[in-house]
């Protein structure tokens, strides 16, 4: 009777397991994608649990053809599925437990809390899109700002349905798409240079990143750091570094310490203990890299660098632990002020910190691919130092 529902069951799970090897096309020697692949053979494992429950039946009905009259085989199949289901609750139960986790929660309290009312936020990927959907909609968490999914604009069914429940944003037409224009079904389309355009009433940020599909942005935005996310700003505005660097250096208040997920980096508080964590050196970073490719004066130049120099410093001393890659773009920032030879800032000093720095990340970021290349230059750095000494 039962054989049926067992043939179901594994058609079931190899018709799964084979579509889902088949598509499984993530990259999995990065661990958060591991994670995901991971997650998605939950649902071949409950078959497996229906299959070997199946069996179990089908094992006791055996051993009562050969034991006629016993009455401890009932028992004995209750004991046994006790003893399993016991056992797996007793070995695993620690980990299951998240009921103190508030980790992601924190995440996206966080990012809704640093924003300015009114703004409008482009979300990207199931982290951020995710967690502040649940806590804005179903929390009602921060309800002047509004939450507008930048893949879904792409689907031809959610700007119809959904346009009509994001009041005070305006789409220019039915479907997000890097080519305007009017599709063959007649659907109204629009790229994000226009929905910026019609939306320039409203301080608009993306959380975490832009689709990369549509550049039209760039013709008249830029992108200015936000924290973890980034804020759309008009090309015209003239960038005030000293004012960003008070406005995002206090955003979050974000206590978890640096690492605590190594020993979980597939789970999603580990992705989001990284970010917030990488959050706080992203205003340094876009003003050295302003420094480095922007055409400016000497003098502009060299303030932008002093900036960024003195953002990094701040924050490194401020976090004993913190991720690898600051010791790298501090002992670069130091670097580049020693070539400024400015009088305010001793060169002995800076000389030191870059190697110091260098030699921390390469203890630290043992794969990285310039790994000789710094240490070569830490080579002739020190010379240098030695010969600042001398002439002392």
């Amino acid at each position: 009777q039962k054989s049926p529902v067992i043939w179901l069951f594994a058609g079931m799970l190899c018709l799964y397991s084979l579509f889902f090897a088949w598509r499984a096309n993530l990259d999995i020697t990065k661990p958060l994608f591991l994670g995901v692949v991971e997650r998605f053979w939950l649902q071949s494992s409950a078959v497996v649990a229906v299959l070997a429950g199946l069996g179990l039946a089908v094992l006791t009905s055996v051993g009562s053809t050969m034991l006629e009259g016993s009455r401890a085989l009932p028992w004995l199949e209750w004991l046994s599925a006790l003893t399993l289901v016991a056992s797996q609750v007793w070995a695993n139960y620690s980990t299951c437990d998240q009921s103190n986790n508030y980790v992601v929660d924190k995440f996206a309290r966080n990012l809704l809390s640093s924003m300015p009312t009114g703004a409008v936020i482009l979300l990207r990927g199931d982290l951020p899109g995710n967690a502040l959907r649940y806590v804005h909609y179903c929390e009602g968490m921060r309800p002047d700002i509004t939450l507008v999914d930048q893949e879904m604009m792409t689907y031809e069914w959610y700007l119809p349905k959904l346009a009509k429940h994001l009041p005070g944003v305006y789409f220019p037409g039915n479907r997000w798409n890097p080519v305007e224009g009017v599709l063959p079904d007649g659907t109204l389309t629009f790229n994000l240079h226009r929905f910026l355009k019609v939306n320039k009433h409203k301080e608009v940020f993306v959380c975490i990143g832009l689709h990369e599909g549509d550049s039209t942005w760039r013709r008249s935005y830029s992108l200015w750091p936000w924290g973890t996310c980034e804020k759309l700003v008009p090309s015209n505005v003239v960038f005030d570094p000293g004012e960003w660097i008070r406005l995002t250096r206090e955003l979050y208040n974000w206590t978890e310490d640096y690492g605590r997920y190594e020993a979980e980096p597939s789970s999603w508080e580990a992705v989001a203990n990284e970010e917030m964590w990488q959050a706080r050196m992203k205003t340094a970073f876009f003003i050295f890299d302003l420094a480095e490719t922007a055409s400016v004066t000497a003098e502009m130049k060299s303030q932008l660098y002093t900036f960024a120099y003195t953002s990094y410093k701040e924050i490194v001393n401020s976090h004993p632990n913190h991720p690898v890659n600051w010791h790298k773009n501090y002992a670069i920032a130091c670097e580049r002020m020693l070539r400024l030879h400015r009088g305010d800032v001793d060169p002995e000093a800076l000389l030191s910190e870059t190697v110091k720095h260098f030699l921390l990340y390469t203890e630290k970021a043992e794969d990285d691919p310039q790994r000789q290349d710094i240490l070569q230059a830490v080579k002739h750095l020190k010379k240098e130092l030695q010969g600042l000494r001398k002439m002392k």
